[in-house]
């Protein structure tokens, strides 16, 4: 199998944006640590069945070590990434749900992917910001690097 073919998969169908409907899809991935990863997978999985959330596209991954970085998203346990068309604006509501599911297990939500996560649910899953937060003031006295997730997320 080529790597391409491997990587990309839905690049093998033709206009696949379109499975997910005229409004698109977004991501939600999380982690959560080894011990609580079963459990909160199945609640995950379980909440959206409920809500009648479909999910097109599932991956489950094993993560290693975390790393030193206080942003780093991977942790000891397993990363769950869901593609989830926006059919119903009751979605982020679900969401939020399922952040609740991730917070109470010491997980956290993947950044780069989101789009609609709470300040207070980020300072929940990122219990090391304040040490990010130290070493951005220190290289960027004047604040003049920022973000839209930053500026949603009130990380500044």
């Amino acid at each position: 199998m080529a790597y391409k073919d491997y990587f990309y998969p839905l690049d093998r169908i033709a206009h696949w944006p379109r499975l997910y409907g005229k409004r698109g899809f977004l991501q939600y991935q999380c982690a959560v640590p080894n011990e609580s990863a079963y459990r909160v997978t199945a609640q995950i999985l379980e909440t959206l069945n409920i809500q009648k959330y479909p999910v097109y596209l599932a991956v489950l991954k094993r993560f290693g070590k975390e790393s030193l970085a206080p942003l780093s998203f991977a942790l000891p346990g397993f990363t769950l990434a869901l593609d989830l068309p926006i059919s119903n604006p009751g979605l982020f509501s679900c969401l939020d749900t399922l952040d609740a599911l991730v917070i109470a297990a010491g997980g956290r939500v993947y950044l780069a992917k989101d789009a609609r996560l709470k300040p207070e649910a980020f300072l929940r899953m990122y219990p090391r910001y304040q040490e990010w937060l130290a070493v951005k003031r220190q290289w960027d006295p004047e604040n003049k690097f920022s973000s839209s997730l930053a500026k949603r997320l009130d990380i500044v």
